[in-house]
């Protein structure tokens, strides 16, 4: 969990530092949120080499192999290049604001959560974390209208979206009686070898994925993605393009 938690706490401080530093030293957000991206990233590569197989943690809620860690740094070298790019973008839009990169460090954690859990809690819950920071970075060019409205259409269609997949993967819960994805696989096996058409599987595996396929705005979900894309600031169309695609098929893969 360190890389995580290394995250969370750069983030949190960068909320703190924000509110004590002058107008022309909010570059120091940025410096501190780079700092935080390069120390995760350390922490991973500490996981890679004493850990080169991978394991279990977290109550058994965290699977950290190399289909998590390769994930991690992307995620991590995306939030750099983020962050190298939003500093300029940000004083040319005039809304240099240290709440930008803490969300931009939360979200990150969110994916952190999305590509190495096992269990249906913690990704519901690393999703959630990565979207709603995510819609308010969609939006966070508050005199421009654009950006205004695309944010309120991702969090509408984002929120009905969470809320179809929740509702699949209570229904699952329900089936094998655990939130663990391996005893949740094992279940589903059992049950489809006895009845292969039995409708409460049939309709869980549907909206589980249908709120995955929205998430990487496949055919026919896609259609929040122009505008949302359109109107946010350039520097999240590029970290929304690269990293939360990333996450949702991680997640997607996982599953």
């Amino acid at each position: 969990m360190l890389p995580m938690v290394e995250l969370t706490i750069f983030a949190l401080g960068i909320l703190l530092i924000d509110l004590m530093i002058p107008r022309e030293w909010k570059w120091l957000n940025a410096a501190g949120a780079f700092l935080g991206v390069l120390l995760s990233a350390v922490c991973v590569w500490r996981i890679q080499d004493t850990l080169p197989r991978g394991a279990i943690g977290f109550f058994n809620a965290l699977l950290v192999d190399r289909f998590a860690i390769y994930f991690w740094y992307l995620f991590l070298a995306s939030a750099a290049i983020t962050i190298l790019a939003s500093v300029r973008y940000l004083e040319i839009e005039n809304e240099h604001h240290g709440e930008y990169y803490s969300l931009l460090l939360l979200s990150v954690v969110g994916m952190m959560c999305m590509a190495a859990g096992i269990d249906i809690v913690l990704l519901f819950i690393g999703l959630e974390l990565m979207a709603i920071s995510i819609y308010i970075l969609v939006g966070f060019l508050r005199r421009d209208r654009r950006s205004n409205e695309a944010a309120l259409k991702y969090l509408l269609l984002g929120a009905f979206s969470s809320g179809i997949f929740a509702y699949g993967l209570s229904l699952l819960y329900g089936l094998a009686g655990s939130t663990n994805l391996g005893t949740i696989q094992r279940a589903v096996a059992s049950i489809s070898a006895r009845d292969p058409h039995n409708p409460i599987l049939v309709i869980a595996l549907l909206t589980v994925t249908v709120g995955l396929l929205f998430k990487i705005a496949a055919v026919p979900f896609h259609q929040w993605a122009p505008d949302a894309y359109e109107g946010a600031p350039t520097s999240i169309t590029g970290f929304m393009s690269v990293a939360v695609k990333a996450a949702a098929w991680a997640l997607l893969l996982r599953i």
